[in-house]
């Protein structure tokens, strides 16, 4: 039971985000950069849109020549914890979250503690620790990473609570960083095990994670058969693995932001290495792990070498060997990323440092004090309004691309893939930075505006098809060598950073790009003849010769969802080109009957049709969805009924 005084302590650890937050509310800032401008306000706000519009987040078309969306476990499309994108606008909803995640972080925390015996001032400082150090404020641009993060005290409050565990789990794996949970379970259960008063029970976890997998297959089966459709599918590349790892030099920023030199310290562009406790917090671990018993405190120090070894990744022959040769390290992408692990002990040593002594009160002020100063102006800003507002390029694309009618309708541009080389264009500071990132379309900016992208970047999975398709056209020695296969892509415009000459295409002048229109792109849909159709590439061989577009027919699209659409044609006997994925899940009936499509050009697909009129409908309606629909609905009521029936005993 919580009493008024640890209320108190609850109501002010939840006043240190809303008192940051506030001040962005008040002045009309807003966070901005790096994965939140280009990758996570993407997926929220097309997940926003699509369930403002009752449709289900089930098919993103704008994106790599279209993928699922809800599948996609970072876009976290069924955490409740981001309803509030769904009912504000993306950047009063980003503040709530922050809000939200920020609080659960420094409750669970501090709930965590007290159970631990800790005194209210000591669980306070531990508490914050585990709320404002380095890397939960260089979090800030990766939502899912800090609502990720936000269950990693819970794991430790309920670590013998089955059911409460288990509700932690799915709530956690739904909001979008699984690599996460699976360390911060681990991580949670060995500091349990190491410095609880009461050791967890493995039976339970186990139990807890069987229910966390039945109460989140709602995501989990989708999300397990796009893994296995990706490119990413056999893990990653070591060159990619061991990326923004620690550097021996790096460790002094543990300490204290001020102990590094002047434009080394950026939670947000050294994001991985910013993993500071502050002086204060060492001074009071140092304290607490003097106070353990040695074999616990040498236990601690042993778990804390080995993950210092681990995050320094390629920067010397031991870490890069075990990041090579361990194989789930081939699904986590940088090293940096683990730092997060030391979390939970670096709280309790804190914690442990100032239990029972006098001035404690004044020893959690000063924990926050510190915190909250390297915390303050640590992060760029915008004017509000920046996520919804379209720069001069997507507008320009807008008035020649989108269709009218239906989410298909409109054709595609092809993007350089030099998007990311900074360019600051006029003017100074970040307000001309973000515009300018805005301007040049990176990552999946287009997609809150409906613009259909061939190519895109910062996506972690990507159908295979869809991902090798655009991966040639990027590969071709040159723009003349892809050109030939933009208009089977219903790729209208190419966009270059350099001027390049390519024979067919028409100049279109300079927006930020040199922009290239392709005449031939005709839609998503064309007719072929017999003969053409049949002998068109299954796969992408430049040997092979394609049809002659001049006789091919264009076939328009209906539809007022992304997820369905139909094309509706009276034709000769020939062939249905379709330039859209052939990704499982998708279903297609011709005449109101079951109809089987084949692989054309790696990524899309083509049906015989037959002579006279006829209907070919597509469904987005995976069978990994409904599977995980329904096993959650079961989980869901599995535990209503186990609860109801615990309720009527007790009350007999």
């Amino acid at each position: 039971m919580i009493r008024k005084a640890d209320g108190a302590v609850l109501a002010l650890l939840w006043l240190v985000p809303l008192a940051f937050l506030a001040g962005l509310a008040v002045s009309g800032r807003t966070p901005f950069w790096g994965d939140l401008a280009y990758i996570h306000h993407p997926w929220r706000s097309l997940v926003a849109q699509m369930v403002q519009g009752g449709a289900l987040p089930l098919w993103n078309p704008y994106a790599y020549l279209g993928m699922p969306l809800a599948a996609q476990m970072q876009s976290a499309a069924w955490y409740p914890g981001g309803l509030f994108f769904n009912l504000w606008s993306f950047e009063r909803g980003l503040l709530a979250f922050y809000v939200l995640h920020y609080g659960l972080i420094g409750t669970f925390a501090y709930l965590w503690l007290r159970r631990e015996r800790c005194g209210r001032a000591a669980a306070c400082a531990g508490a914050l620790v585990f709320m404002a150090n380095g890397i939960l404020v260089s979090r800030i641009p990766f939502l899912n990473h800090l609502s990720t993060l936000a269950y990693l005290p819970a794991f430790l409050l309920f670590v013998r609570s089955p059911w409460l565990l288990g509700l932690a789990f799915v709530l956690c794996f739904l909001s979008g960083y699984p690599s996460m949970l699976a360390g911060g379970s681990l991580c949670a259960f060995v500091t349990s095990w190491l410095l609880g008063r009461r050791r967890p029970s493995l039976p339970t976890w186990v139990l807890s994670g069987c229910a966390a997998a039945a109460g989140s297959a709602v995501l989990l089966f989708p999300a397990l058969a796009l893994a296995v459709d990706s490119q990413r599918g056999a893990g990653l590349a070591s060159q990619e693995v061991l990326r923004f790892g620690f550097h021996p030099s790096d460790w002094r920023q543990l300490l204290s932001p001020r102990l590094v030199l002047k434009g080394e310290f950026s939670p947000w562009i050294y994001w991985w290495k910013t993993a500071y406790l502050g002086l204060a917090a060492w001074a009071f671990a140092a304290a607490g792990l003097w106070r353990l018993p040695r074999k616990i405190a040498l236990e601690l120090l042993g778990c804390g070498a080995l993950l210092a070894i681990v995050v320094l990744g390629g920067s010397n022959a031991l870490s890069s060997w075990i990041w090579e040769h361990f194989a789930p390290f081939r699904y986590i992408r940088y090293p940096g990323n683990l730092s997060y692990l030391a979390l939970p002990a670096a709280a309790w040593l804190v914690a442990a440092g100032l239990n029972g002594k006098r001035w404690a009160v004044v020893g959690a002020l000063w924990v926050g004090m510190e915190l909250v100063l390297y915390a303050g102006f640590s992060h760029p800003t915008v004017q509000r309004g920046y996520f919804s507002q379209p720069g001069p390029l997507v507008r320009y694309l807008q008035a020649t691309l989108s269709g009218h009618h239906a989410p298909l309708s409109g054709h595609r541009y092809l993007l350089s893939p030099s998007a990311l080389e900074w360019h600051r264009g006029k003017g100074r500071g970040f307000d001309a930075a973000a515009a300018d990132l805005k301007h040049r379309l990176y990552g999946l900016t287009n997609v809150p505006f409906h613009l259909a992208s061939a190519g895109n970047f910062g996506e972690p999975l990507v159908p295979k098809g869809s991902y090798d398709f655009m991966d040639f056209l990027y590969s071709r020695p040159g723009a003349a060598s892809a050109a030939r296969y933009l208009a089977w892509a219903d790729i209208r415009f190419l966009l270059t950073r350099d001027p390049v000459e390519v024979p067919g295409l028409n100049y279109r002048g300079e927006t930020l790009w040199h922009v290239y229109e392709e005449p031939r792109a005709r839609g998503r849909a064309l007719w072929l003849a017999p003969e053409a159709g049949r002998t068109l590439d299954p796969g992408l061989d430049e040997t092979r010769g394609l049809p002659d577009l001049r006789e091919a027919v264009p076939v328009a699209v209906s539809g007022d969802r992304e997820d369905r659409y139909e094309f509706d044609a009276a034709t000769p006997a020939g062939w249905l080109y379709v330039a859209q994925p052939r990704t499982p899940g998708w279903r297609t009936w011709l005449d109101g009957r079951p109809a089987a499509g084949e692989r054309a050009l790696r990524a899309f697909q083509k049906f015989a049709v037959p002579q006279g009129r006829w209907t070919l409908h597509f469904r987005y309606d995976p069978a990994s969805w409904r599977l995980g629909v329904a096993v959650t609905l079961l989980a869901i009521l599995a535990c209503a009924a186990y609860w109801y029936n615990r309720a009527a005993s007790a009350r007999l």
